[in-house]
């Protein structure tokens, strides 16, 4: 089977190489095409068988290629052509977009667009890996700091989506002090609750199935575990939700053994336990940090808000809870209050909530 170069040149070779040159042009820089059209068998050759801009220079009909003009042998693959018949690659799209966004001359819905495809092109999980060789996280990380909060919620989307289920660009992410980078935005965008949101989303992947993620949540005066209890206790529920989604991932993974796929290098963890460790984080017991640092608590305190009838979130926290019942990690105190509380939404109440059949029994046994 033809290699991908021959099938290339083959379609060049057997191209109009006149067309695919001016094509190449004129989208490239918005030009004008020149374009020739013979008359078909038994029709009489057209009288304006060329178009010119206005402004060409040394251009005239004359020149024109004609029927007689004999083509040339052989056509030059330029880079232009490549990209009109193969698509730019998309390394090469990522910088330009991300060229753009981090621009403050462009205006900030032409920057967001940027950024908007962007996040598409980073679904793909080698273009995500190939952010850390593009020098890509660097910028993204300085659009963080920007006084725009709509910039800075397109920021954090990028992030949670390319370390989302990636190990890889979650050290990558980790390595280049992400993880504070994402709770100073969330903090200095404290009045914005959309921003606030996707800052949740990026640190629930940044934090999913980290082998390190205690470590992290201890560093800096336990900053991490205090972040979780600033969220399940937001003011805006979709915030909220993201939070108890986060615990209750948490809670799951704790006691996980990393090995194989799940593992990191040992020398990439080791040179990640001593950055984190040089700013104060431990590693412990999950499960035991978040029961430690309250977080538990304030997750049942954020399901007694008076403010509505939030039924995902309170649906992310008490399996949550119940979860983490079941692994022993809720205090007396503790069970004893999300007992009442699941006793008070009564059958009908639980069933509203996605609780039924043997899952509700599951949260029954776990809280008794």
């Amino acid at each position: 089977m033809a290699d991908l170069n021959t099938l290339l040149r083959w379609a060049i070779e057997n191209s109009d190489k006149d067309k695919l040159h001016n094509e190449a042009a004129h989208a490239k820089d918005g030009g004008m095409q020149l374009k020739y059209k013979p008359a078909a068998p038994g029709q009489e050759p057209s009288k304006h068988n060329a178009t010119l801009h206005k402004d060409d220079q040394g251009v005239s009909p004359a020149s024109t290629p004609g029927p007689a003009t004999p083509k040339e042998e052989k056509s030059e693959l330029t880079t232009d052509i490549i990209d009109l018949i193969l698509g730019k690659p998309d390394s090469a799209t990522m910088k330009e977009k991300m060229e753009y966004a981090t621009n403050p001359e462009n205006d900030t819905e032409s920057r967001v667009e940027a950024l908007d495809d962007f996040e598409m092109l980073i679904e793909m999980i080698d273009n995500a890996n190939n952010m850390t060789a593009l020098k890509l996280w660097e910028p993204l990380f300085s659009l963080l700091q920007s006084d725009s909060p709509e910039i800075v919620r397109h920021a954090l989307w990028i992030i949670g989506t390319a370390v989302q289920n990636n190990l890889k660009a979650q050290a990558s992410f980790f390595f280049q002090d992400g993880f504070n980078k994402v709770l100073d935005a969330i903090e200095k965008n404290a009045s914005a609750p959309a921003t606030r949101q996707k800052g949740a989303y990026a640190l629930s992947n940044a934090l999913k199935y980290w082998p390190l993620a205690s470590m992290w949540l201890s560093a800096n005066n336990n900053r991490g575990y205090d972040a979780l209890k600033a969220g399940v206790t937001d003011s805006a529920p979709p915030v909220r939700r993201k939070y108890a989604f986060l615990v209750g991932n948490l809670v799951m993974q704790a006691g996980t053994k990393y090995e194989g796929d799940m593992a990191l290098p040992d020398d990439v963890k080791a040179q990640l336990v001593d950055k984190i460790t040089a700013q104060g984080g431990k590693d412990g017991d999950l499960l035991k940090g978040l029961e430690d640092n309250g977080v538990f608590s304030a997750l049942i305190e954020g399901m007694k808000m008076p403010d509505d009838n939030d039924v995902e979130f309170e649906e992310n926290a008490i399996r949550a809870l119940a979860n983490a019942a079941e692994k022993g990690g809720l205090s007396a105190q503790e069970k004893t209050e999300a007992k009442s509380i699941w006793n008070k939404w009564d059958q009908e109440g639980q069933k509203e909530r996605g609780f039924e059949g043997a899952d509700a029994q599951q949260v029954t046994k776990a809280l008794s």
